[in-house]
């Protein structure tokens, strides 16, 4: 069967450029809609991918006006759930950026929906379909699996980077800060790596915001999974350098580490990754995993196969942050 799927883009910020350039290249999607509450926005990105497409200001409208076959959602936090589940009750196909919502409450919501639905959720864990990250799961298979873990995400977020945002610095809107929005990735591949998680022992902190951001610029804590391995993480937005993210893996022979999604290092030595394998869109620490993942979304939507990354199979990497939000270093199940 061919078919071309009528797209709209929700969410015209800065990682709509990753969606859009992973969608302007597949020949059997149509971007019909840009959404965004500021026009200028959704103009400016028209332009920039010479797409003739309506432009919206209100997503309500916009559902009932378009015939659509999928909307990606690329929006402030708080709006994921209710904006998710307006266009399952439509049966329209979701492609959601991270994180799924806020709240185990609302993750349950999307849930239940999604069943209810003829029409399918895909949450946008890139990273997982980046090379470097299939290299590490091939030598983890290898090896018999991950003895245990460790995640390090430093990055630096200014005070200019909450303000101006209008939403992110405030749990009712981004949901928490480090966690939830930079380290969220690299808690879905601890999860992909070690098993399903059951605990949490975690604290957090604001070093070096106080004052400007209700929410955590620094966390650390360890996981623990189901069957008694471990894994470490520490994170923050407090780093004043080069953004950088770190997995380290130990398995039985070899001791792995993937730094920024296109390095790769076994006991020490560097391991050759293809240089367009490297190559990325926006930031090196996105990687170019949108444009394997949209391309998969859509190939799923074609053959009637699960998503690529399902609610279901997503959810570990928030209930972890959020049982981390909660723990206050006490062991908080998941």
């Amino acid at each position: 069967m061919n078919k071309t799927f009528n797209v709209a883009l929700i969410g015209c910020g800065t990682i709509s450029t990753n969606h859009l350039n992973a969608l302007t290249k597949l020949e059997n999607v149509r971007v019909v809609a840009l959404c965004d509450l500021k026009p200028e926005k959704a103009e400016a990105k028209l332009a920039q991918f010479g797409i003739d497409a309506k432009i919206y200001t209100d997503y309500d409208l916009l559902l009932e006006k378009e015939d659509l076959d999928a909307v990606h959602i690329a929006t402030p936090h708080y709006l994921h759930c209710e904006m998710t589940l307006k266009a399952l009750k439509k049966n329209i196909n979701v492609f959601l950026e991270k994180p799924t919502c806020i709240s185990n409450e609302e993750l349950d919501m999307l849930i239940a929906a999604e069943k209810e639905s003829s029409a399918s959720v895909c949450v946008c864990f890139q990273n997982r379909f980046n090379p470097s990250t299939a290299l590490v799961e091939k030598l983890i298979e290898e090896d018999g699996g991950a003895k245990s873990a460790f995640g390090t995400v430093f990055w630096y977020r200014s005070e200019k980077y909450y303000t101006e945002s209008g939403w992110r610095g405030q749990p009712e809107t981004e949901g928490g800060g480090v966690m939830i929005n930079q380290a969220i990735h690299t808690l879905d591949l601890l999860t992909r790596f070690v098993g399903t998680p059951e605990s949490v022992i975690a604290t957090k902190a604001n070093h070096h915001l106080k004052g400007i951001i209700n929410v955590e610029d620094s966390c650390e804590g360890i996981i623990k999974f189901t069957d008694g391995k471990r894994a470490n993480f520490y994170v923050t937005t407090s780093f004043e350098g080069k953004d950088c993210t770190t997995l380290t893996v130990v398995t039985n022979k070899k001791r792995l580490v993937m730094i920024m999604n296109s390095k790769v290092y076994v006991n020490g030595e560097p391991v050759a990754i293809p240089e367009s394998a490297t190559a990325y869109v926006g930031k090196e620490v996105y990687g170019n995993g949108h444009v394997h993942l949209i391309a998969k979304f859509y190939e799923a939507l074609m053959s009637g196969d699960e998503m690529p990354v399902t609610l279901e199979n997503s959810q570990y990497a928030l209930r972890i942050l959020l049982a981390a939000y909660k723990s206050n270093d006490n062991e908080i199940l998941i």
